[in-house]
């Protein structure tokens, strides 16, 4: 064997082994890493989902009819359902305790109560249902599926660190994690409309008679705005 084969030979094995480690090279697992995004909205977003609104009455072993507050609640109820259900209302009946009697003679009065309020009968469902504990009186139930507005996640228990610290989170300068989640979810809590969170409202009409008034002053060179008459006194209480 000829020093020039050998040579040759050696080459060739030098020229793979660089190619390979080349290839090798290329081919890395890549790791991707979140981070807390930047927007409060994005890191506590509030979602739109359908939820349940209820209310309860409790009607006492003796009593055959509704409270005067009773009945002011039932009337509010309907209003809610009026305006805010997406579905039907629905009335639970307590079984196998005390008032369970007092319960379904008081529920007559209740349906024509709803009725009245705008709830038709069609729109009402009567189920029973077996309370936890018989021994106790249990409430009738009123409830309806509606829209409402929530947040996806839960506000942290723990606060981060808001000081200046060692590590390689605080020299990153983000915002800190819980900023903006009660603020969020006291917003979805209040907001009477969650479609508002979503888009905006129609716009009603002018007041066509208020803009006729302006414009014909504006013609005569009067001054079009609202004259205001402050004749009102002060109480003289005191003096």
């Amino acid at each position: 064997m000829s020093v020039t084969s050998n040579s040759g030979r050696l080459r060739a094995a030098l020229l793979l082994g660089i190619v390979s480690l080349a290839m090798a090279g290329c081919q890395t697992d890549r790791i991707v890493t979140g981070t807390v995004p930047l927007d409060y909205r994005d890191r506590h977003p509030i979602q739109i989902n359908e939820g349940t609104r209820t209310a309860q009455m409790f009607i006492g072993s003796g009593r055959t009819g509704l409270t005067p507050e009773q009945r002011a609640l039932a009337g509010g109820f309907a209003s809610q359902w009026r305006r805010y259900a997406s579905g039907a209302m629905t009335i639970e009946l307590p079984a196998g305790v005390s008032n369970e009697v007092s319960s379904s003679r008081t529920l007559r009065e209740l349906r024509s109560l709803l009725s009245a309020s705008g709830v038709p009968p069609r729109a009402i469902q009567i189920v029973a249902y077996q309370p936890s504990s018989p021994s106790n009186i249990a409430p009738i139930r009123l409830s309806f599926p509606a829209v409402s507005a929530q947040v996806a996640n839960r506000c942290h228990a723990g606060q981060d660190d808001l000081g200046v610290t060692p590590s390689f989170e605080g020299w990153q300068n983000y915002p800190m994690r819980n900023f903006g989640c009660a603020t969020q979810h006291n917003l979805a809590a209040s907001v009477a409309n969650p479609e508002d969170l979503v888009q905006p409202r129609a716009e009603q009409p002018s007041y066509a008679a208020r803009r006729r008034a302006v414009m014909e002053k504006y013609r005569a060179g009067q001054d079009p705005s609202t004259v205001y008459p402050n004749t009102a006194k002060a109480s003289t209480v005191g003096q």
